[in-house]
């Protein structure tokens, strides 16, 4: 059995997995540990990450039996710091790590396919495999040069709309909800981007859309009107697109009943939601880094499938593979702050009567989120029951979402509050989107989009998270809702907080008024 380093260098989103005799033991972003969003710091070094392994593990790219990456930038980093370099280093597609990190953590048995799409990776937009109990083989290939992609459209309509491509396209999506179709923008759409026959075109997709949109159109854009249609019209012409491919490959290969998603196309919870209610496919599962992110576990994952070490699909327990901090942790850090703090020990009936009554709560527990979403370890939760909790936050956290805080729901109740819960797996990362039932509207409307009435909800499991699932229920013995907002734990321009000086910072600044960790309640005198 071997000690796997999987690494990932990019423009965006570097990252290190790790994994011992078969089982992931860390996944870590860099970004997190720096604090400045991948997308500000492009092709970052890992070394916070690798700081984390030694420290924790004792592992490092030099004592480790094999190091598995996904692209060729980090091959001289690599080559420059240990010995024996081809005997225990193996580089996998981008598109290949995306697909099987992906297949081999969704626990599907039985024929599954695997699909990946998203800008571009080191020859290809996307891939298609054909999976059977821990098998597979690629049958199709989005070529570069040949190809257009969907994803790079959405990067390049956010930055129409004044936002950062690669962190803001979710607002896009928020965005959408407000708008309305518009013929105009659709026919534009239609002239500089088509699907064909399992691909996507033309190839020079990029310079006809900045031509049509953003030196025809710039002006339009500063349009709040004609800013929500042309998200809603760009998310229509998308999940047009979409299904007419996953039509085509459902069609091919009907014996296929279940599909595994990822890359960074699949970051988009409304498309999921459209996929899932295709009902083309029996369940399907994105993966819950579906970012670059994904890219060192992917290729971690295949190295060790290929060692005979990883040889089926796992459902994971949950996405906690980050850092976590002890009580003598938050002791020094508290130590600090003794004249500003006021330090209670932990007490899950205190913290559900605070949720109950309206305050906002930073939960900092356990080992930090692996992915884009907070899952209850680096989460700001507050009540579900006020319409006006996204203004409230939005100015407390100084940010400017447009997309609804998404509900974290206790797992019991998701048929009773949502509708078509069909693939409830992929759901406990937050990946899709689901309609509301209308008797639970008006009871929610802090975790529901205004105007389409849906929710991204979380739903949380007692085996996958207890401490979160118990306070829910405690909140949920007060409020008879089995329900919290749950947003993750930064402010505006931040990754997800990693470390208690952190999320104290924000407790001083009033972004939020309590502080819970495994140990402690904390707040401001």
């Amino acid at each position: 059995m071997s000690k796997i380093i999987g690494l990932n260098v990019s423009c965006h989103d570097t990252c290190v997995a790790y994994i011992k005799d078969g089982e992931i033991k860390y996944v870590l972003e860099e970004e997190k540990l720096t604090g400045i969003k991948s997308c500000y710091n492009g092709n970052a070094l890992p070394i916070k990450c690798l700081e984390i392994l030694k420290n924790k593990e004792g592992v490092t790219l030099s004592n480790c039996d094999y190091i598995a990456y996904s692209n060729p930038i980090i091959r001289k980093y690599v080559k420059d710091n240990i010995e024996s370099f081809n005997e225990k280093t193996f580089c996998y597609s981008h598109h290949k790590c995306h697909a099987l990190g992906s297949y081999f953590t969704s626990g599907f048995t039985g024929k599954v396919i695997s699909l990946s799409i998203d800008g571009k990776g080191n020859q290809s937009r996307g891939k298609i495999y054909l999976c059977e109990d821990g098998d597979y083989e690629q049958v199709h290939s989005l070529n570069i040069s040949g190809s257009s992609t969907l994803a790079g459209l959405w990067g390049c309509s956010t930055r129409y709309l004044g936002w950062t491509q690669l962190k803001d396209e979710g607002k896009v999506v928020g965005l959408a909800g407000h708008g309305k179709f518009s013929k105009e923008i659709y026919d534009t759409l239609n002239q500089v981007f088509y699907y064909k026959n399992f691909d996507f075109g033309p190839p020079e997709w990029e310079n006809l859309l900045d031509y049509s949109f953003n030196t025809n159109n710039s002006e339009k854009f500063k349009d709040n009107t004609y800013r929500a249609d042309f998200a809603f019209t760009l998310e229509y012409f998308t999940e047009e697109c979409i299904e007419k491919y996953l039509i085509d490959i459902s069609n091919k290969y009907p014996e296929y009943k279940k599909i595994c998603f990822s890359g960074g196309l699949f970051a988009n919870v409304k498309m999921n939601q459209f996929i899932n209610n295709l009902n083309l496919f029996e369940e399907i599962y994105i993966h819950p880094a579906m970012s670059d992110a994904g890219l060192a576990l992917g290729a971690a994952v295949c190295l060790a499938n290929e060692l005979g070490e990883y040889k089926y699909p796992k459902k994971l327990l949950n996405s906690f593979f980050g850092e976590s901090h002890s009580k003598s942790d938050w002791d020094q850090e508290l130590k600090k702050h003794s004249n500003n703090l006021y330090v209670s020990e932990y007490d899950i009936k205190k913290i559900a009567k605070l949720i109950h009554d309206g305050f906002i709560i930073g939960l900092f527990i356990g080992r930090t989120e692996y992915g884009p979403r907070s899952l209850g370890n680096r989460s700001i939760i507050v009540r579900p029951t006020d319409k006006e909790t996204h203004k409230k936050l939005n100015e407390r956290l100084k940010r400017t979402e447009i997309m609804p805080f998404a509900p974290a729901i206790l797992s019991e109740y998701v048929d009773k509050v949502y509708m078509n819960c069909k693939s409830k797996y992929t759901a406990e990362f937050m990946t899709l989107c689901y309609d509301t039932n209308p008797e639970w509207l008006p009871k929610i409307p802090a975790v529901v989009h205004e105007v389409d009435g849906t929710s991204r909800p979380q739903i949380v499991k007692k085996d996958s998270n207890p401490h979160f699932h118990n306070l829910i229920s405690e909140y949920m013995k007060l409020s008879n809702i089995p329900i919290v907002l749950n947003t993750s734990f930064n402010a505006h321009g931040e990754p997800i907080n990693n470390y208690p000086h952190q999320v104290i910072k924000h407790l001083l600044d009033n972004s939020v008024d309590f502080i819970v960790t495994e140990d402690y309640i904390i707040n401001k005198k």
